[in-house]
């Protein structure tokens, strides 16, 4: 991959007085100036988005699917509406150090300025972006954080790193919605033979939708010492029932021969929440959308953690930038970037602009 180079003006006169005119505009085309804005990428309406993959090394996107993203390694970054996030699939996942740059944004008590969030414009923070350098690079690896992926069943059970002994974590609570239910169930007994498990119990209360609580539980025992490698075993959970594969069901665990890995799988159409604490004893249904209910893998966003934009600090449901610049480091390379705008020239919302350079010692 060709990697972009900058130029002083001093340097590029005297390269182009002794080129050719098409020469020239060969090597125009390959200066980078610092804190060029690329950009908008569209990541679609929030009724139909899509990801916008973006390459640090080249400053463009890439035209990819899902599913080649999953495994792709040339991507770096990308959006998909209010959403950044980080390749997982690099030697090295992809990670990223925010700065601290715009401390002006908030106030004392972390509240945004909205004085100051309105004012701001690309050019203005221009020179907080073009003051970031190699030397601002954190000597500590450990303050970069990458993208973590998540399984939302996970917790199941507790682990003795000396014993290497399986036991079920019966204190931890899981809440499942789908096909329109809510449902509540801990694991309350595992057998383990060996690397795999060949019993799990688990303690399932269906919710009552007249009075939105869950009811008395139910013990649903799946035997897994007849598994075969390639097949599963399925769980009905509002049935609290173990049901094979041509009925409705909710949970999978993935068999190996004669037992089966740690793992309970939610089908795609479902989605859960850790209720780890055991607080809640049903789902307010109107309020649902509010608990943070979640598919069965999901990814935790480093971004999340400092998020460059505020929302809704006027009329207009409008997101504004806080201008913070990032380092991100792939690979052995460091890149910082700093969003300017979440909409195009027509205003039209998930359309991405961005500054992005490489940082270097020269």
């Amino acid at each position: 991959m060709k990697n972009l180079f900058k130029l002083s003006l001093l340097s590029l006169a005297v390269v182009l007085a002794g080129c050719s005119d098409d020469d020239k505009k060969v090597i125009e085309e390959d200066v980078v100036v610092e804190g060029e804005i690329f950009g908008p990428f569209s990541t679609g309406s929030s009724q139909e988005s899509h990801f916008a993959y973006f390459d640090l090394n080249t400053q463009s996107l890439l035209e990819l699917t899902a599913e080649e993203a999953a495994t792709n390694t040339e991507w770096d970054i990308a959006f998909k509406r209010t959403g950044v996030y980080l390749n997982e699939a690099q030697d090295t996942p992809v990670s990223v150090y925010f700065t601290g740059n715009n401390a002006d944004f908030y106030d004392a008590n972390g509240a945004a300025v909205v004085d100051t969030f309105v004012a701001a414009t690309p050019d203005s923070e221009l020179a907080d972006y073009t003051a970031v350098t190699f030397a601002d690079i954190p000597s500590d690896e450990n303050m970069f954080v990458s993208d973590v992926t998540e399984r939302i069943l996970d917790g199941f059970y507790n682990y003795d790193f000396t014993t290497h002994v399986v036991t079920a974590a019966d204190d931890k609570y899981f809440i499942v919605q789908s096909d329109d239910l809510f449902t509540k169930y801990s694991v309350t007994d595992l057998v383990q033979d060996g690397m795999a498990m060949t019993s799990v119990t688990l303690s399932v209360a269906v919710q009552d939708n007249t009075t939105e609580e869950f009811g008395e539980t139910t013990d649903v025992v799946v035997d897994l010492t007849s598994c075969v490698a390639g097949e599963s075993k399925y769980i009905d959970l509002d049935g609290q029932s173990v049901v094979t594969a041509t009925a409705a069901y909710d949970l999978t665990i993935e068999c190996a021969d004669g037992g089966a890995d740690f793992a309970i799988d939610l089908v795609d159409d479902a989605s859960a929440i850790q209720d780890f604490t055991n607080a809640f004893s049903g789902v307010a249904v109107a309020a649902a959308t509010h608990y943070g209910f979640q598919p069965n893998q999901y990814t935790v966003r480093a971004f999340s953690e400092n998020n460059w934009y505020a929302y809704n600090l006027q009329s207009g449901h409008k997101l504004w930038s806080q201008y913070g610049v990032y380092i991100v480091k792939t690979g052995e390379q460091y890149f910082k970037i700093q969003f300017t705008s979440y909409y195009d020239a027509e205003g039209t919302s998930g359309s991405y602009s961005l500054r992005a350079d490489e940082l270097t010692s020269d």
